[in-house]
C-alpha cells in the first residue's frame, strides 16, 4: 500500500511529517496499520501470520535531523510461523518513497531541486517469543543517512510511501516480505437470529 508523507520547513527551522492521505492537518505523529503481505499482490513469505501491527512516524525537527536519525517505531504483534524453523530473533523493516527536495536559499545543498527515489529509513525489530509460541516484534525507525548540514534548510516532501517488513537478514528480498502497510477488515457472520442481511 502506498501513501504520502510530507516533510517541510516550518518557520525556517522545523520539519514536519504528516500522512497526506490519512490526515487533513499536520499532527505530531502519523500512524500506519500493518497488514499481512499476500503473494497474490507480488512476491512474499506465506509462512507467517500475525494479529496486528503499526508504524508510528513522529514529527522531525531541524537541526535534529543533522545529528539524530530517529524517525519513529514499528511493531508486529502475535507473529506465528506456519511450520518449519522457529520464529527468527528479529525482523527488519524498510521505508521507501520518492523525496522531492526544495530550493536552497544559500545554494550549498547538492540535493536542492532534485528528486530521489528508494529506501530512506530502516528498523531492526527484536522479537520476543511468548508462552503461546507467538512473538511480539518491535523496533525504532531510523533515517538511513544523517541530514547533511548544508541541506538542513531545504524542504523535503516524501511521497508514495511504502512500508515493508521482512524476515531478519533478508531486508529488500520480496520473497521474504511478511507485512506491509494496509487495512485488515475483519469478517463477521450476520446475526441471523434477528433477521440480519445475508441470512438464508
Amino acid at each position: 500500500m502506498k501513501t504520502g508523507l510530507a516533510v517541510g520547513v516550518i518557520a525556517g527551522a522545523v520539519l514536519w511529517v504528516g500522512a497526506v492521505e490519512a490526515q487533513t492537518r499536520n499532527t505530531a505523529t502519523s500512524r500506519f496499520r500493518m497488514a499481512q503481505a499476500y503473494c497474490t499482490t507480488g512476491p512474499c513469505d506465506p509462512w507467517y501470520t500475525f494479529s496486528g501491527g503499526a508504524t508510528l512516524i513522529r514529527r522531525a525537527k531541524q537541526p535534529k535531523l543533522v545529528s539524530n536519525r530517529k524517525l519513529g517505531n514499528i511493531r508486529i504483534t502475535a507473529l506465528r510461523r506456519l511450520g518449519g524453523p522457529p520464529i527468527p530473533p528479529f525482523l527488519e523493516a524498510q521505508l521507501s518513497g520518492t523525496t522531492f527536495y526544495g530550493q536552497d536559499q544559500n545554494a550549498p545543498c547538492a540535493l536542492a531541486n532534485t528528486v530521489v527515489s528508494g529506501p530512506f529509513a530502516t528498523s531492526t525489530m527484536i522479537c520476543t517469543v511468548g508462552a503461546a509460541g507467538d512473538a511480539n516484534c518491535k523496533g525504532n525507525l531510523f533515517f538511513i543517512d544523517f541530514t547533511n548540514p548544508a541541506c538542513s534548510d531545504v524542504a523535503q516532501n516524501i511521497q508514495d510511501l511504502q512500508i515493508d517488513v521482512f524476515e531478519g537478514g533478508f531486508v529488500g528480498v520480496p520473497e521474504r516480505r511478511i507485512a506491509t502497510a494496509g487495512i485488515k477488515i475483519l469478517g463477521k457472520s450476520p446475526d441471523c437470529a434477528s433477521g440480519g442481511a445475508g441470512c438464508p
